[in-house]
């Protein structure tokens, strides 16, 4: 007998002539009728019961099978089906809609598994991570990247190829749940002498109906000739520091995939699985941010806005210094025309 079903309705059952006594109709306890259903998202009905549960592990059972699957990766999924069957539920029955995520999720447990960890912003619960997840790929579907995405859930995509002041080139790359998986759906890499120099996880996501881009990681290399090299790519790149460059390809990206804002995680607000890691984080998102010129909203996300090709003032640059100057914005500018050109090839830059 299902959990709603009242005594009311089950008197009604039993007519004046019947002869039979109403039954007496206990209602649950509190704690099991918050077991047995989901959580609503956005105010859907609570349709998930233990009745229920047998199919939702019938069809994670169906996944354990393949050899990408540990057992760390199913006890995971055990638990947080036990635990948030509604979240789950969702979220399988959109990876089986979407083809590109179909395909791919027999070779990355991360697919399910991250919805049951701290993704992207520490605030979100289960169910906003699996809104934010369906929203960024049904805006990859829009954005008719799914063919790329497909291909970046198995090896990175190179986006784009330029050159510097010493003729190195380097790279921007594209991977999808892969390096920093926990802080965005893409990293793009900066691949400078075969190093992976810097990275950046970002999201596709909708806020308040706007089209955004989120933000929730900027990384360096941890090599031990890490300094070494952010200083050699910073005056290859006419002295353009690498992070800067990586915070200009994401506003790019921004403006290409039609976002009205680019929004950068917190120091309050990102992801760190325990204290220890938190106290041992030495980037200072904040202060990255400000430098750059962004603002901090009331929600806690800093906002920048999506940029596109842009000239540079050059009465506000020293004249010794404007030579480089116009050499690093030409070298940004590329670095749009190039992503613009690779991810929209039928549009035109200005």
């Amino acid at each position: 007998m299902k959990a709603g079903f009242r005594a009311t309705e089950a008197q009604a059952l039993c007519s004046e002539g019947s002869g039979l006594k109403p039954p007496k109709i206990e209602p649950l306890p509190c704690w099991v009728q918050h077991l047995s259903t989901s959580t609503p998202l956005h105010g859907a009905p609570r349709l998930i019961t233990f009745l229920s549960l047998p199919s939702l592990f019938k069809r994670l059972s169906a996944l354990w099978s393949h050899p990408a699957y540990h057992a760390k990766d199913r006890i995971k999924m055990a638990v947080g089906a036990l635990l948030w069957p509604g979240a789950t539920r969702t979220w399988l029955e959109f990876v089986d809609a979407t083809p590109f995520l179909r395909d791919a999720i027999g070779q990355l447990p991360k697919l399910i598994t991250k919805i049951y960890r701290p993704y992207l912003n520490r605030d979100y619960s289960c169910a906003a991570r699996v809104e934010v997840l369906k929203t960024h790929y049904q805006r990859v579907q829009d954005l008719g990247l799914s063919a790329l995405t497909a291909r970046a859930l198995v090896a990175p995509q190179t986006l784009y190829q330029g050159s510097t002041k010493s003729e190195t080139p380097f790279d921007l790359r594209l991977s999808a749940t892969q390096q920093g998986h926990r802080e965005g759906e893409f990293c793009l890499s900066l691949i400078y002498q075969d190093h992976s120099l810097f990275e950046l996880n970002c999201t596709l996501a909708l806020q308040g109906g706007k089209a955004c881009l989120l933000v929730g990681r900027l990384q360096g290399t941890s090599q031990p000739e890490a300094q070494q090299l952010v200083r050699q790519a910073t005056s290859d790149l006419h002295a353009c520091r690498p992070a800067n460059l990586m915070l200009h390809a994401a506003r790019n990206l921004a403006a290409i995939w039609q976002c009205e804002a680019l929004l950068l995680i917190s120091n309050r607000q990102r992801i760190a699985l325990n204290l220890w890691r938190r106290f041992h984080i030495t980037a200072n998102y904040d202060k990255t941010w400000l430098e750059a010129g962004a603002s901090l909203r009331a929600d806690g996300w800093y906002t920048l806005e999506p940029l596109a090709e842009k000239e540079i003032d050059l009465a506000e640059i020293a004249s010794k210094k404007r030579a480089e100057a116009k050499r690093r914005q030409a070298l940004l500018n590329g670095v749009y025309a190039g992503l613009l050109a690779h991810l929209n090839p039928t549009a035109q830059t200005p």
